[in-house]
């Protein structure tokens, strides 16, 4: 499982395309910060109080079109590097090959983590990025409920934790993002055991976060919409139901790839 696994990892990560895609994320956070961050770094000395990193950030804001941009865009970006490999695998005979070598449980596994790790990596790795280099003109103020600089408030999804601890709020929502960016970039696995087409895989996460989008904002359940709710900013407030919901279903798209293929696992090779 070790060797399968980091060969899985080495062709998620070490290829041309994730590289391109980090570059990407990159450099969205860094038009942010010379947009909206370099411009107001001199306010900490103008006597004012000070604005605070914690809502300036692209993350921590919902203004800005680079924040729109990027989530708006996000599944597509972390499907890039390594979605499309299962697909390729079948193709070339190369899961053929590791399937009777390693078994297909283990060769499934691997898979599904270099796919899950692969989407919350290039999530998170510009959030993180752009938090920092935001830090670097602004300082890292505690935000404060009464002040109305703050994008949520005491009543939103952990509010009193971004009030009371900021940096374990941040840290919080970090680590939901690369569980659902990760997870949503798995879906390509479920949908590759019914398509054979790259850019239909492909597509397949970008398609379902934009129909929850679509089916949200159009019905006003707006706490069904991850690419609101997944923003640190929380453009929309998350409903506890519909997270574990979305999170439930995920996971079964997981379930269902593990499934299909033990069922069908001679259509593969």
């Amino acid at each position: 499982m070790a060797g399968i696994l980091k060969f899985e990892l080495d062709r998620a990560f070490k290829n041309r395309r994730m590289g391109g895609v980090l570059l990407i994320g990159l450099s969205i956070s860094l038009w942010h910060l010379w947009e909206y961050i370099v411009p107001v770094r001199d306010y900490v000395n103008g006597g004012g109080y000070p604005l605070s990193s914690f809502n300036k950030w692209m993350g921590g804001e919902n203004y800005s079109f680079q924040g729109s941009l990027y989530f708006m865009w996000l599944p597509m970006l972390c499907a890039l590097p390594h979605n499309t490999s299962f697909v390729s695998d079948c193709a070339w005979g190369y899961g053929s090959q590791v399937t009777v070598r390693g078994g297909w449980r283990k060769y499934l596994a691997a898979k599904y983590l270099a796919v899950f790790l692969s989407g919350a990596v290039v999530a998170v790795l510009p959030l993180a990025f752009d938090f920092l280099s935001t830090n670097l003109f602004l300082p890292a103020v505690m935000p404060q409920a009464g002040m109305g600089l703050a994008p949520i408030g005491e009543e939103s999804f952990l509010g009193a934790l971004y009030f009371s601890n900021p940096v374990l709020y941040l840290l919080f929502y970090l680590g939901m993002d690369g569980l659902f960016y990760g997870l949503f970039n798995t879906l390509s696995l479920a949908a590759a055991v019914f398509f054979r087409n790259r850019f239909a895989v492909q597509l397949t996460p970008f398609l379902v976060y934009t129909f929850l989008f679509s089916v949200g904002t159009t019905a006003m359940e707006f706490s069904a919409c991850p690419g609101g709710f997944l923003r640190p900013s929380q453009q929309f407030i998350p409903a506890p139901n519909w997270m574990l919901g979305e999170l439930g279903a995920l996971l079964g798209a997981g379930a269902v790839f593990f499934l299909y293929f033990k069922n069908k696992e001679k259509a593969f090779l």
